[in-house]
């Protein structure tokens, strides 16, 4: 199966979802990407995507692929791979999406807090598959700079089908067998560490104290929640980090962080801030009521 040319359907021009084709094409696989505005403009100007090993690289490459702007459900896809947010969501999409052969799977790679199974009754549980990347992607002078993670947090494909696929084209993957308690686990930890992380860079210096313990409290909010809807703290340790351990450790380490340079200035941080933001609305609008999320409201006032 690994050997197999598969027809791919990348929805979503971002720089993940380039990366993914820059992999997949490269593995011999016929991927189209679907875009939209001026970043389908630039695939399409390119004849595919232009990028380079890092932002200091001089040297360029560019991998043909080819660029369209819609989704075309009458072709034979073999998988659907979503790299959008879970905001770009929308009725539209969930109507494209549910067009497309039956046998097409459907890949969902990005984080939410929300309920799974509203994608698994519009579209069908058994056609989807839940995953994460585990990379760090972006845009530099128009070039792509990624690199997948091997070690530590590991790109997720929860599908034995589609594991070997990817790791043949150098995206190393494992499987997560409760991808709802992952999720929700990874969503509240991502929106304390990038709230510290989006407040050191606004105002240019390590965060203080009391703003490291409201980053901290909302992600505890965050995996509270993840267990008061009946899902798990997964990995565990996290469980340990956030209440196991005196609540000074967790505030401590995000207070440090934020005093890492290379932290608070990266040319990433307005992209970290609306995946936060996307995040925390996830987590808020997941709440039973008001009180079991009171300090991830707070936070999201700072920002909007």
């Amino acid at each position: 199966m690994t050997a197999e040319k598969t027809k791919i359907a990348i929805v979503g021009a971002g720089p993940v979802g380039c990366a993914f084709a820059v992999h997949l094409v490269g593995a011999g696989h016929d991927v189209t990407i679907i875009g939209r505005g001026q970043r389908l403009a630039n695939l399409e100007d390119n004849g595919g995507v232009l990028a380079k090993k890092s932002e200091n690289a001089t040297e360029i490459s560019n991998t043909p692929v080819k660029a369209v702007g819609s989704l075309d459900t009458t072709q034979p896809w073999d998988l659907v791979l979503l790299t959008v947010t879970e905001r770009q969501f929308d009725e539209p999409l969930f109507t494209t999406l549910k067009a497309c052969p039956k046998t097409a799977e459907i890949l969902f790679m990005f984080n939410t807090f929300a309920s799974l199974h509203k994608y698994f009754d519009i579209l069908g549980k058994e056609r989807c598959i839940m995953g994460f990347p585990a990379i760090m992607a972006f845009f530099h002078d128009g070039a792509l700079v990624h690199k997948f993670m091997t070690f530590g947090q590991i790109t997720i494909i929860a599908s034995p089908k589609w594991r070997p696929i990817f790791s043949s084209a150098g995206i190393k993957c494992v499987h997560e067998p409760d991808m709802q308690s992952w999720l929700r686990t990874h969503a509240a930890m991502v929106v304390g560490i990038l709230s510290a992380t989006v407040a050191a860079a606004e105002r240019k210096s390590g965060v203080t104290w009391a703003e490291a313990q409201l980053s901290a409290g909302a992600a505890r909010e965050g995996l509270l929640l993840t267990k008061k809807l009946g899902n798990s703290i997964t990995p565990k340790f996290i469980h340990y980090l956030a209440f196991t351990a005196p609540s000074f450790v967790f505030t401590g380490l995000l207070w440090l962080l934020t005093r890492v340079p290379s932290m608070r200035n990266n040319t990433q941080v307005p992209n970290w801030k609306q995946e936060m933001l996307g995040l925390a609305e996830s987590i808020t609008g997941s709440a039973p009521s008001d009180d079991d999320v009171r300090l991830l409201t707070q936070l999201r006032s700072k920002y909007v």
